[in-house]
């Protein structure tokens, strides 16, 4: 397996032809559990040169459409792992099967009997998953628990920041595929930058133009299906790094 190219490696022709950033949000576009303001007045300056700010999050539909309808030069959000679509003032659209949440939280007491689970404040506003705190749960921890959730028949992801349980496999970059092609935008014009395991549907080989992790990722390296071409420095320094280099090409 190839070690990731550092941001200089990233050809300008390339990062020229990207017209979408892909985006996760908790520990990419954040620094310490928040949007600085840097990143949130990049997205309007990146729209000015033909770019869109689409993030593609783990929140619940709910939070997405509030960042979708409040953050400058964000105008839609792919939510819950690719679970649905949020675009203000349109209904809400399922991209995977509805969570029964009952079932889920049966689900999430018996994977979390010897070590319980706290629900997340945002479950209420989830359509096609339920989320829980993550807590001091490693990622070795976590990886052993999706084994579990798998035999029982859930599929179960994380973040920096949640544990997530679904009916349907999450895949980020799979919703994303198929609301770029749905649009007749080619995906290789896309650039996709996540930091964790709920993020590598977003890293599958030749799915989008240029694939990008930021630093953190290479605490959950060896779990990884999927891996980033590129790195870039940690959380929102990352993700920041990123936007400007592609800025800067674009410009030129």
């Amino acid at each position: 397996m190839n070690e990731p190219k550092p941001l200089f490696a990233m050809s300008p022709a390339r990062l020229a032809q990207v017209r979408v950033i892909l985006t996760d949000i908790d520990g990419t576009m954040t620094r310490a559990g928040r949007i600085p303001p840097e990143v949130v007045a990049m997205a309007p300056k990146l729209l000015k040169l033909g770019v869109e700010v689409l993030p593609v999050t783990g929140r619940s539909a709910g939070e997405a459409l509030g960042l979708a309808r409040y953050l400058p030069g964000v105008r839609r959000a792919i939510a819950e792992n690719g679970g649905a679509l949020v675009v203000p003032d349109q209904p809400i659209e399922a991209l995977r099967p509805m969570v029964e949440r009952d079932s889920a939280h049966k689900a999430a007491h018996e994977l979390g009997h010897a070590d319980p689970w706290t629900l997340a404040p945002c479950s209420f506003a989830r359509l096609t998953d339920q989320a829980w705190e993550r807590g001091h749960r490693s990622d070795e921890q976590l990886a052993q628990l999706r084994e579990r959730a798998t035999e029982m028949g859930w599929s179960l992801t994380w973040s920096s920041v949640h544990i997530h349980l679904t009916v349907a496999p999450p895949d980020k970059g799979a919703a994303a595929l198929t609301l770029l092609e749905r649009e007749g935008i080619d995906p290789q014009h896309a650039a996709a930058i996540g930091d964790s395991t709920n993020d590598e549907g977003l890293w599958v080989k030749d799915r989008f133009g240029l694939a990008v992790g930021t630093a953190d990722v290479q605490r959950v390296w060896p779990l990884l299906r999927h891996h980033p071409e590129f790195m870039v420095a940690p959380a929102a320094d990352g993700w920041l790094q990123l936007c400007e280099a592609i800025a800067l090409a674009r410009k030129d």
